[in-house]
């Protein structure tokens, strides 16, 4: 598989034609316990499957969240513009995911800098399912220009963080972000959460304007980096913000 993908890329090179190569061995290989090879992935191919298919299940959802998060320290340094690391296809519009589940796989697909790759019937799409799919401001997280995969960062009372830098990029340096609390709680509340903002790993020393990615009318203001954020979400949910640095 290791010279067969490649060989097949070369091919479709010769086409001529423009073309989004996928590429699957490393999902097979990480099977067999073999390392893949992320330096000729990056060179042969456009995106990649690391693991396992996924189902209609929020189960299956949360297996490949784990698996991204366990191992990311040596997978997500290598997606980037041009060579996307694949958790698999968005289950939006189908029949396993909840309203607030679905709106959780779209959110961290985004974080993830994932592929967005429909498996639905789009006739049968319920609308509300419809606008989470076409969310612009969810959907340029995913498409950020900077290409930078983001990373499970923190993790208190079934609360995880999720992060990712995004743009702009202020003056000083330091990045907007992506910030995306997942619960996965199951006592039938929505949980109600304290953070720092440096505890998102968020230091900017003239802070950020935050905006909910959800729903554009609720601007939240400006925090510094030791203001307090509270958050409350749903259980097996998400709640999505834009810190854009000042």
């Amino acid at each position: 598989m290791a010279t067969g993908y490649p060989e097949f890329g070369r091919l479709l090179n010769e086409t001529g034609r423009p073309m989004v190569y996928s590429c699957s061995w490393p999902a097979y290989q990480e099977d067999a316990g073999e390392m893949p090879d992320y330096e000729s992935l990056k060179k042969h191919c456009n995106l990649w499957r690391n693991w396992d298919d996924i189902d209609d299940s929020l189960e299956s959802l949360m297996q490949i969240m784990d698996y991204f998060a366990k191992n990311q320290d040596r997978i997500q340094p290598h997606g980037g513009p041009g060579h996307w690391n694949d958790p698999d296809m968005l289950l939006l519009g189908n029949y396993g995911l909840s309203y607030d589940q679905s709106k959780l796989q779209m959110a961290i697909w985004a974080i993830m800098a994932a592929p967005l790759i429909m498996s639905n019937d789009l006739a049968a799409v319920r609308p509300e399912i419809k606008d989470i799919l076409q969310n612009r401001a969810v959907i340029a997280v995913d498409q950020d220009e900077l290409g930078i995969q983001g990373r499970r960062v923190l993790s208190r009372n079934q609360i995880e963080v999720w992060q990712r830098p995004i743009t702009p990029v202020a003056k000083s340096g330091h990045h907007s972000y992506a910030v995306a609390f997942v619960s996965r709680r199951d006592d039938g509340a929505p949980y109600r959460i304290p953070f720092t903002v440096k505890e998102l790993g968020l230091t900017n020393p003239k802070g950020y304007r935050v905006q909910d990615l959800y729903d554009a009318r609720n601007k939240l203001g400006v925090f510094q980096s030791e203001s307090q954020f509270i958050t409350r979400v749903n259980p097996n949910g998400v709640t999505f913000y834009k810190f854009t640095a000042l």
